[in-house]
């Protein structure tokens, strides 16, 4: 399906998104991604239209690596290690 939509970012960087596709269903979605809490640790969070959700925390451990846990309404929670380059 062909999707068509607008992004326009709010103030204090959240983010509010809203597509319709050709099927004629309008989505929109509200999120913020890393929002700092301390210096290391940071929070992103989701939510939308179809009241799915989603929350995660990362916890930096240095300019490349980073421990991350991860909950979604719809798959469930996880843990993971991220690399950035």
């Amino acid at each position: 399906a062909l999707h068509i939509g607008l992004r326009y970012t709010l103030p204090f960087l959240f983010v509010i998104d809203g597509h319709i596709d050709t099927n004629g269903e309008l989505r929109t979605s509200l999120m913020r991604e890393d929002i700092a809490l301390t210096p290391r640790l940071r929070m992103d969070l989701m939510g939308n239209s179809d009241l799915e959700y989603m929350a995660g925390l990362r916890y930096v451990l240095d300019k490349t690596w980073s421990i991350r846990t991860h909950y979604d309404s719809d798959m469930g929670g996880g843990v993971g290690i991220t690399l950035a380059y």
